[in-house]
């Protein structure tokens, strides 16, 4: 009988050794996604979370890089989160810069070969998005939020957090980064993500702010390498 107890305590410490791993496991890998976050609520919170989260959302992929994909829908229904209502944009602002860092590579189109076009055919072309490319949009100030937190940043805490915001994460010469949008540039280029025409991102964008700066606007989309592709719609018969 004592070998059996014995046997029983060493499987009980080898289980809380791998529970021990699992969970420091899971803290680092979040850490490493969400830097933000963590800052945002605490070493020792966030710990809790990382757990939390580990229980409701087990890996099911080899690739740890995968493991936060929920975090941002898990946090909407985290009671002890509440307080913090903005933390889950947060979240899914900070997942959409992890998935930019893995996205694959694509060479972005030149000014010539839109300069290309005829008017009628760029107003009914579709221009395809680089695939780190990700539009944000939050009712909070989570963007201001995200910038402030930045080393060597110098961007001010908002002062306001229900405040809206709008983005565009993006990764030029392999660095992520996010764009701040306005609300209207937001609107073109989530038309353009969705398969649109250009002609109808315009129209997006020119429904929320009449006087958009088209050649303001496209000169800095083709500036950061925004576009991959162009997809040709047939001229109407």
């Amino acid at each position: 009988m004592a070998h059996l107890k014995g046997a029983r305590a060493d499987g009980g410490q080898r289980f809380a050794l791998y529970r021990g791993n699992l969970t420091a496991t899971w803290d680092k890998t979040l850490a490493n996604a969400y830097p933000v976050l963590r800052q945002l609520v605490g070493e020792e919170f966030f710990g809790g979370l990382s757990r939390a989260y580990g229980m409701a959302h087990p890996s099911e992929n080899a690739d740890l890089n995968r493991f936060g994909a929920h975090f941002g829908a898990f946090l909407d229904t985290f009671p002890h989160a509440a307080g913090l209502p903005y933390l889950p944009d947060m979240a899914r602002l900070e997942w959409a810069l992890h998935r930019a860092h893995y996205a694959p590579s694509a060479a972005p189109l030149g000014a010539a070969e839109l300069a290309a076009l005829t008017p009628q055919q760029l107003e009914r072309a579709s221009l395809r998005l680089h695939p780190a490319c990700a539009l944000f949009e939050s009712d909070w100030a989570v963007v201001a939020l995200w910038r402030a937190h930045q080393d060597g940043a110098g961007a001010a805490f908002p002062t306001e957090m229900r405040e809206p915001g709008y983005a565009l994460v993006l990764r030029p010469q392999w660095k992520t980064r996010v764009l701040a949008l306005g609300r209207a540039e937001h609107a073109a280029l989530s038309a353009l993500a969705a398969g649109d025409s250009f002609g109808a991102a315009l129209d997006a964008a020119f429904d929320i702010e009449p006087q958009f700066e088209l050649g303001a606007h496209l000169g800095r989309w083709m500036e950061h390498g925004l576009f991959v592709a162009i997809g040709l719609a047939a001229e109407p018969g």
